[in-house]
């Protein structure tokens, strides 16, 4: 039987139902694999790069839902940063916005532009973005992040970027699997002029087991 490739990789497909809305996604099927893979053993060397993109992590769930139960939106521009397969987008977008999804890997935004396509929702682009350089375009009402904050180096640059690409009265929602590199992103992101309510969440996802984590709103 043939394995099902998209973008050069065998991918695995599933449907999960997240506050009451199906979706149906696909993502690489083998992560040891692609750890091993070459190429990434290069990047790795060059720029101690890692495909994390390639796996929909529990906080992206935990943002999806809570952005289609709470922050539905009348599509105002919003942004995710590190949109990996893109969950959190495709669930922005059923919830009214206007999404930009962006990662600093392109093999990423393939993903997450076949997702939008398999789950009838339309995104305002894709982008390669990092978030360590400074962010001087037009602002985002909502800016949307799951599970970055897996490096303490990467709390103070993403607290910048948002401040800088937040608009006035706006909304951003970082996710996090309540890491201890995290610890720090309040503070920073109230050093560069935002504030900050953490909010505790816990959700069951489609494969039953309780996740908890923290949402940061940042306005």
């Amino acid at each position: 039987m043939a394995t099902e490739e998209f973008a050069a990789y065998p991918v695995r497909r599933e449907s999960w139902t997240l506050a009451g809305e199906r979706f149906d996604l696909i993502w690489p099927a083998d992560m040891d694999a692609l750890l091993d893979d070459p190429r990434t053993r290069e990047r790795f060397a060059r720029e101690e790069y890692m495909p994390y993109w390639a796996v929909p992590w529990p906080s992206a769930m935990l943002l999806a839902e809570y952005v289609l139960t709470r922050h539905r939106g009348g599509g105002g521009r919003a942004i995710e940063l590190g949109c990996g397969v893109g969950l959190v987008s495709v669930a922005a977008a059923r919830a009214g916005w206007s999404v930009t999804a962006t990662d600093w890997d392109a093999d990423a935004l393939k993903f997450a532009a076949e997702n939008a396509r398999a789950n009838g929702v339309s995104l305002a682009g894709t982008s390669v973005l990092n978030w360590y350089e400074p962010y001087a375009g037009p602002p985002f009402e909502l800016i949307l992040a799951s599970d970055v904050l897996y490096e303490r180096r990467n709390v103070r640059p993403l607290a910048r970027w948002i401040r800088a690409a937040l608009a006035d009265g706006g909304t951003a929602l970082v996710s996090d699997s309540n890491r201890s590199s995290a610890d720090g992103f309040a503070a920073a992101a109230g050093e560069a002029g935002l504030s900050v309510e953490k909010l505790a969440r816990e959700f069951t996802p489609p494969y039953g087991l309780l996740v908890r984590g923290t949402i940061y709103r940042l306005r």
